[in-house]
C-alpha cells in the first residue's frame, strides 16, 4: 500500500542511515521542497538526507495523518530537528507523495516556516544545493 511505503520512509529516518532509505525511493525520484529546492534522482535526495543527518543531532519525520487515493498519499507531517543553537525546530508540512511499485516516485513538501529561524532555513537551502 502506498501509505505503508510513506510511513516506512518516515520511520527509517530515525535510524540516520541513508542506506535504509534507498529501497523506498525510485532511482529517478523527483522531490521538491519549499526551502531545499528541487532534488532529482535517488543520489540527490539521499545526499540531502545524509547532509541533514550530519548537520543535526536529531532528525525525525512523523506522518501525523494521511489520506491515500490510489498511488497518491497526502500527509500532514511534522519534522523535528535539533537546532544548531539549541532547542528543537518543529516544522509542520503538507507532504504529497506518489508511490509506484512500492517506491516513492514524486515528493512535494509545503512547509509552514513561520516559526523557523532564518539561520535554519538558510542551512537547508545550502544543504539542498550542495553536491558533496
Amino acid at each position: 500500500m502506498p501509505g505503508d511505503v510513506v510511513q516506512a520512509f518516515a520511520r527509517e529516518i530515525a535510524f540516520r542511515d541513508v542506506r535504509r532509505l534507498e529501497s523506498l525511493v525510485a532511482d529517478d525520484i523527483d522531490a521538491r521542497f519549499d526551502v531545499a529546492g528541487i532534488l532529482v534522482g535517488k543520489a540527490a535526495l539521499l545526499g540531502f538526507w545524509r547532509r541533514l543527518f550530519q548537520a543535526y543531532s536529531l532528525v525525525e519525520l512523523h506522518i501525523l495523518k494521511c489520506v491515500v487515493e490510489e498511488d497518491l498519499v497526502i500527509a500532514d507531517s511534522a519534522y523535528f530537528l535539533a537546532a544548531r543553537r539549541g532547542g528543537l525546530v518543529d516544522v509542520r508540512a503538507i507532504s504529497i507523495f506518489e508511490v509506484d511499485q512500492g517506491v516513492i516516485t514524486h515528493w512535494r513538501d509545503h512547509a509552514d516556516l513561520a516559526e523557523v529561524p532564518k539561520a535554519e532555513t538558510d542551512l537547508w537551502r545550502r544543504l539542498g544545493g550542495a553536491r558533496w
